[in-house]
């Protein structure tokens, strides 16, 4: 595991204070992203590129392979230049779409989208985890996988960041889940779900650091299957199979 600096947490932490009401919503997309970003260079210069950028800025990508069936769609154009928090729309809904081009930008979580697999339904509702916390694991897998996805196939099939920036957007989302976890009455009876999501995010920050293709591989058929199948019953993509819960439905 890579070392976490306790100032980078703290100045997190505070940080979710300043967007409350935009992690709330579950809009924890590129703009609470910049929010996070500002707030960090106060501290080590923990930032990251804006997500979304020209191909020649592009820092990692492997060109030579073939994307994996179903790309995401084309959305948005490039996100605003000067983010504040009162700007961020209170939804999750993805916004129009801008550019019919070759590369995909990132595309804001839709809730609406959630269809969990039986295998973790019992996890989350009633005496379970909260509503929140299924948002922030449905946005959290949805905008990761969107990231590797590019990284791994190209502009053509995701937006694009470079391994060093996938590795600290993941700790993000995984900082965000901690946070929230903390805030769940039974969160112990969801263990198993909660413990394997910890491990799959973890076993991205590893493999991201250590820029090894087929960790970063290995990874991204846990995030495909999470996203996709066990959050999203896409039934139109791949399975790999790479969680221990079942992603085919009966």
């Amino acid at each position: 595991m890579i070392p976490i600096d306790k100032k980078r947490i703290v100045t997190l932490a505070g940080t979710l204070v300043l967007a409350g009401a935009v992690v709330a919503a579950g809009v924890y997309g590129p703009s609470v992203w910049k929010v996070f970003r500002q707030q960090s260079a106060i501290t080590d210069q923990v930032v990251i590129q804006t997500p979304t950028v020209d191909d020649k800025n592009i820092s990692g990508t492997n060109g030579t392979m073939l994307p994996e069936g179903t790309a995401p769609p084309a959305v948005q154009g490039a996100a605003e230049t000067t983010p504040t928090v009162t700007t961020v729309p209170n939804t999750l809904n993805a916004p129009p779409q801008s550019d019919s081009g070759s590369k995909n930008k990132y595309k804001e979580p839709d809730t609406k989208q959630i269809d969990m697999a039986p295998s973790i339904a019992t996890y989350f509702g009633e005496a379970a985890l909260s509503n929140d916390a299924k948002t922030l694991a449905f946005g959290s897998a949805w905008n990761i996988h969107q990231y590797v996805d590019g990284y791994l196939y190209g502009p053509a099939a995701g937006p694009q960041m470079n391994e060093e920036d996938i590795k600290k957007y993941i700790v993000f989302h995984k900082t965000l889940l901690d946070k929230q976890y903390k805030n769940e009455a039974n969160i112990a009876k969801a263990a198993a779900f909660t413990g394997y999501l910890d491990v799959l995010l973890n076993s991205g920050i590893d493999a991201f650091d250590s820029k090894d293709k087929t960790r970063i591989e290995q990874f991204h058929q846990g995030i495909h299957d999470l996203d996709a199948h066990l959050l999203r019953n896409d039934t139109s993509s791949k399975v790999y199979g790479a969680t221990p819960f079942a992603t085919k439905r009966t």
